[in-house]
């Protein structure tokens, strides 16, 4: 007369395994996500450190050859830099 409502242990099989493959799926987007947002996070820290640091050598080249230091042996990440000519002679009509 009337349909049975119940679930059967066929039923929660599939259930059960429609369940796990939705997880892993999910899981695995997730992951996907996850990585994509920890390496941009990753690669905006090492930008954001870079900045600074070239930020820093920059200040540290414009204080050393400033007129009134006259400072002329100044290094950018290791590399020697030579002062404008217009540095030099300010520097040289200072101590002269």
């Amino acid at each position: 007369m009337g349909q049975d409502l119940a679930i059967g242990s066929a039923d929660i099989t599939k259930i059960g395994v429609g369940v796990i493959i939705a997880l892993v799926v999910i899981g695995g987007l997730l992951s996907l996500l996850i990585t994509a947002i920890i390496g941009r996070v990753i690669i905006l820290v090492v930008v954001v450190a870079l900045g600074i640091f070239v930020w820093q050598q920059r200040t540290s080249i414009q204080d050393s050859i400033n007129a009134h230091k006259c400072d002329l042996s100044a290094t950018f990440f290791g590399i020697h830099l030579d002062a404008p000519a217009s540095v030099k002679q300010a520097c040289k009509s200072q101590t002269g």
